[in-house]
């Protein structure tokens, strides 16, 4: 019987790439903001469709999970957006929809589904961070304070849970989701999948705590090509 596994954020990037990766080997629940994003050409996957920026539909998401299975294996916290401005210039309703997404949505999602994963013989919660976390880029103060947030999260989490559910977390640096040329000095979604079923493929009790990702050429610093101008 295949392992059970939901991605949420699964319609594209790295969520999608993902799903692509492991649907010969698990079942797929895939979330996303809306059900018109998805292409639905993964056979055998269920699809979701639920605005994670506010809270009242992760509620509704779980209640219609929960129809589908009472159980699963591996849940990927992957939903999130990046926006890119100076503190100064932030719109409020835009810092209210990162923290919602990027951050409130994973714990309350995760909070839901521990009972769910406990039922699991190898259960495993992976967080996708990013090496934002880590670093002081100009114009990601926002996005960075809630990808600091899951990881701290997932730290004191995987204490929490030790013996009962596997907790790890990726920290990746730029990921090619915005349509770079191909060959550009930057990882692409299928890295991090190739990454992800690296972790959720070992053997208990071993687990991944964290990995930091990044291509070998990768640009790193305080300001980026992509740093809003001041």
């Amino acid at each position: 019987m295949k392992r059970k596994i939901l991605i949420t954020g699964a319609s594209k990037g790295i969520g999608r790439a993902e799903a692509e990766r492991l649907s010969a080997d698990y079942e797929l629940f895939l979330h996303a903001s809306s059900m018109s994003s998805f292409k639905k050409d993964i056979k055998g996957a269920h699809y979701f469709g639920y605005d994670f920026s506010k809270t009242d539909e992760v509620n509704k998401f779980v209640e219609e999970f929960k129809k589908e299975t009472d159980t699963l294996d591996v849940l990927v916290n992957n939903v999130g957006i990046m926006i890119l401005e100076n503190f100064a210039d932030f719109k409020d309703e835009d810092i209210d929809k990162l923290i919602t997404l990027n951050l409130h949505s994973h714990l309350l999602l995760t909070k839901k589904l521990i009972p769910v994963l406990e039922k699991s013989e190898n259960p495993h919660i992976v967080f996708m961070s990013s090496m934002s976390a880590k670093n002081q880029i100009e114009g990601e103060s926002v996005y960075a304070a809630t990808k600091a947030g899951i990881m701290q999260f997932a730290h004191v989490l995987r204490n929490e849970l030790a013996g009962k559910i596997r907790v790890s977390t990726i920290h990746s640096w730029g990921v090619n989701t915005w349509g770079d040329p191909e060959g550009s000095p930057i990882l692409v979604p299928e890295n991090v999948a190739e990454v992800l079923e690296f972790i959720i493929s070992r053997e208990r009790p071993f687990v991944i705590e964290s990995v930091d990702l990044s291509h070998e050429k990768q640009w790193k610093g305080t300001t980026a090509p992509w740093t809003p101008v001041k």
